[in-house]
């Protein structure tokens, strides 16, 4: 591709808005996001000449990725030094024409050239040379920079960073840009490149490259004055596509809450109440409804590899392996198997959420008993109140499913799946349950659905990895905020965590069964439906997570964090750094949906109390 056509093809890409992504006929990659007055380039020596200075070229099919995570970029591997140079200089004016003078970052990742066999591949701290000439960058770029890479730390090891001033600015062995704006180099240490024994390190690359992005990006705001966020990605990839709807389309087909709850819970309540609460139910659960090998096929097919952003990358990475680990879960139902792997997605009651737990079982213990005889509404009735509320919210934003499924397979309880509300047929709760429960799952669980439906990441519909810990604090605080958080719902939540905690000591279902009936306070047919929930599967710890959810939403409140914006979608609060990153990219919209309550007084005014540092049992 010629330097002419190469711009024009350029400015016509440009114009489209669309990002350009142009192959150089196996010679190497041409990408442009969007017009930006940054250039960062990684040029390969070409074919080998035997001189150990010139054969850097050894990491060039893994260190091009340094680059790739920046909005405009140029690889090239073109043998002919200056065809590689016009390239660069071609990409560099047509960005000019829009951006003004564009500043250029090429970075380098030679071998150790001198002494390489004395070095140990496992002690290697990170390392970064900063090249610069007469009348290159401001040495506020420079100070920015060094202070970057100074941050950046691999396997606890912190980096190394020197600053020389050259006559000219190349990578060994090959000619300068000779580019009239500024150029910088960046050497990076091979770290990631074992010369000695021939090995490949692709983590420590990857955690390399996440590392760089943040930090050139300092580099560009610091020469150009442009924001941050118009020095990164405001699309995703098509790569990032492809993998983010593969997932989707997996996860779709199952739902781990219904493949892993018994069909036959009244029965085993029955048969369980018949033996004195003396001996363990026998569980029945319906068959698999999908090819768990099929699936996990699909899954480790998508092209993660491919994609360039590191922060869209790492999210689709985890979502991959949490998918793949429900489906693991599913294979093993009934079996010793399914606990680790729950324990391993849900973790376990630490020692502060257990005494939480028992604090606020003695704070109940202390208080009158609760009135008895309050009305009851069954399935028929609340799902009239909850048709009424969804079709509220679907008409702010019809993305909002507005079906409900009464299910005679489900015991009598409520749950959200992609979505959709489905609540057992035998279901029935206190009248003053309901505006409770209407917020917890109408107006949490189905509306981040929603909400995560108008992103281009489906993976925020769906659920990032670990978002139910968030999902679940939001919902109980819903119930806070709207007057419904009664006392025997915090037992209940209090129960399953005492229950989890003996799950996980090796306790069976009776013995479980003791102590949240025993322990906890709760009734025969209240403990028996904690312990069937955390039973279930072969021991599933989920059910700990709405208290400790709850307990780490007020702390986060409490510390200054935001509200509003955990309703993007299904996210958890480790997500909210790389949310945020990607909502001021332009990436991720501002969500069309918030809870009913955000315009009732009273909630908010609770919301303001709870910002000024209530903690769990300030809610009792």
């Amino acid at each position: 591709m010629t330097p002419d056509v190469l711009r024009q093809r350029l400015r016509d890409g440009l114009r489209s808005g669309q990002p350009v992504r142009l192959d150089l006929e196996g010679n190497g990659v041409v990408f442009v996001d969007h017009a930006v007055p940054v250039l960062t380039v990684h040029r390969c020596a070409g074919t080998a000449t035997g001189d150990p200075a010139l054969d850097a070229r050894a990491t060039c099919a893994e260190a091009h990725s340094l680059v790739t995570t920046s909005p405009a970029y140029v690889v090239a591997s073109d043998p002919d030094p200056e065809r590689a140079r016009q390239t660069v200089a071609a990409v560099a004016d047509v960005l000019g024409e829009t951006a003004g003078e564009v500043f250029v970052v090429e970075v380098w990742s030679p071998l150790d050239l001198d002494g390489h066999d004395e070095v140990d591949p496992f002690d290697r701290a990170p390392g970064f040379t900063i090249y610069t000439a007469e009348g290159g960058p401001e040495p506020e770029t420079v100070n920015a920079l060094c202070d970057a890479l100074s941050g950046i730390e691999i396997a606890g090891q912190g980096a190394d960073v020197a600053n020389v001033v050259t006559p000219e600015v190349a990578p060994p062995g090959l000619p300068p840009l000779g580019l009239p704006g500024p150029v910088l180099g960046l050497a990076v240490d091979a770290v990631f490149h074992n010369r000695r024994d021939g090995e490949f390190y692709p983590q420590v690359l990857d955690q390399m490259r996440e590392a760089l992005a943040p930090a050139l990006r300092d580099a560009g705001t610091a020469q150009t004055g442009a924001p941050p966020a118009r020095l990164a990605r405001t699309t995703l990839e098509p790569a990032a596509e492809a993998v983010d709807r593969g997932l989707s389309e997996v996860s779709s087909a199952f739902g781990l809450l219904l493949q892993v709850t018994p069909v036959n819970a009244d029965a085993a309540w029955e048969d369980f109440h018949a033996a004195k609460c003396e001996q363990a139910p026998e569980l029945i659960y319906r068959p698999l409804t999908f090819d768990a090998d099929v699936a996990r096929r699909a899954l480790f097919a998508l092209p993660l590899d491919e994609i360039e952003d590191p922060v869209v990358e790492s999210i689709l990475h985890e979502c991959r392996d949490e998918i793949e680990a429900h489906i693991r879960m599913i294979l093993d139902v009934d079996t010793p198997l399914f606990l680790p792997t729950s324990v391993r997605v849900y973790g376990t009651p630490d020692d502060d959420l257990v005494d939480l737990a028992r604090q606020i079982v003695a704070t109940l213990d202390a208080m009158p008993p609760a009135t008895k005889g309050e009305e009851v509404v069954g399935a028929t009735a609340f799902a009239a109140a909850a048709r009424a509320e969804l079709e509220t919210y679907h008409a702010q934003f019809d993305a909002v499913p507005t079906e409900i499924d009464i299910r005679h397979d489900l015991p009598g309880t409520l749950m959200v799946s992609s979505g959709r509300l489905l609540m057992g047929a035998h279901y029935q709760v206190s009248a003053n349950r309901v505006p409770a429960l209407l917020a917890h799952e109408v107006g949490t669980h189905v509306l981040t659905y929603a909400n995560g439906s108008a992103q281009p990441l489906r993976q925020l519909r769906d659920g990032l990895a670990a978002y139910e810990d968030l999902q679940e604090g939001l919902a109980v605080l819903a119930e806070w905020l709207v007057g419904g958080l009664t006392p025997g719902r915090f037992r209940i939540l209090a129960g399953r965590v005492l229950g989890a905690a003996t799950l996980v000591e090796g306790a069976d279902f009776v013995e479980t069964f003791r102590v949240v009936r025993d322990e906890a306070g709760l009734s025969e047919r209240g403990a028996f439906g904690v312990t069937l929930r955390l039973h279930r599967g072969g021991g599933l710890t989920k059910d700990m997570v709405y208290l400790r959810g709850l307990r780490d939403l007020l702390r986060h409140l409490a510390g200054g964090g935001e509200f509003w914006p955990l309703f993007v979608g299904k996210i958890g609060l480790r997500h909210l750094a790389a949310v945020e990153d990607l909502r001021q990219r332009g990436v991720l919209v501002e969500p069309p949906l918030r809870p009913r309550y955000a315009d009732d007084a009273a909630a908010l005014a609770r919301l303001d109390r709870a910002r000024e540092g209530l903690s769990v049992l300030d809610l009792l």
